[in-house]
């Protein structure tokens, strides 16, 4: 099954109830406010590497669009929606064999504890389905309540992309990203097997 999942930009201070400006100045060692436009440039790209790494939502975001060609052939089988924690679906779509939009009733699907999709308990996934299907949901962590690894890797990578400002540096290896980064994210990667 093909599917996308479409980028949801930022809401106004999504970067700020992550990670305020104040504690990456700290964390940098930056004073005063001659950097503070660059420090929340870097800290959102942070934050955004972090999650697209580890397809989370590290605060709560709502109005992400999924889509694929349809449904798994069997109900037993998941539909990941590509991120997660996933708290609500808001609305379901697709198009049946003869291109009429259908819009699904949102209570005939569940949310997994793993944050997978499937129908509700009893029944199967649509039937008579085209393509297109569209999912809406929402996703993410309570405010404030991001895991501390994955606020770590923000912080660390966010110093990294202070120091290394070029595409290309002359100090070896320093425009990797940093190793500690990706082991505070390993336990927050969906494993495919």
């Amino acid at each position: 099954m093909i599917f996308e999942l479409l980028h949801a930009p930022f809401p106004d201070g999504y970067g700020e109830a992550i990670l305020s400006l104040q504690a990456c100045k700290d964390h940098l060692r930056a004073d005063g406010d001659d950097e503070d436009d660059l420090i929340g440039a870097l800290r959102d790209a942070s934050i955004d590497f972090v999650e697209r790494y580890c397809s989370v939502k590290m605060g709560p975001t709502e109005g992400i669009e999924w889509t694929a060609q349809g449904f798994p052939a069997q109900a037993r089988w998941p539909l990941s929606l590509s991120v997660a924690p996933v708290t609500a679906i808001t609305s379901v779509d697709w198009l049946d064999r003869s291109g009429t939009a259908v819009d699904g009733a949102v209570d005939d699907f569940r949310i997994t504890p793993s944050g997978d999709v499937l129908p509700k308990l009893g029944s199967r996934w649509p039937a008579n389905v085209g393509g297109d299907v569209r999912f809406q949901f929402s996703a993410g962590y309570a405010e404030g309540a991001a895991p501390p690894s994955l606020i770590s890797a923000v912080r660390l990578f966010l110093g990294h992309l202070y120091k290394n400002r070029e595409a290309v540096t002359d100090r070896g290896t320093e425009g990797e990203v940093p190793f500690g980064v990706r082991q505070l994210c390993a336990p927050f990667r969906r494993v495919l097997i």
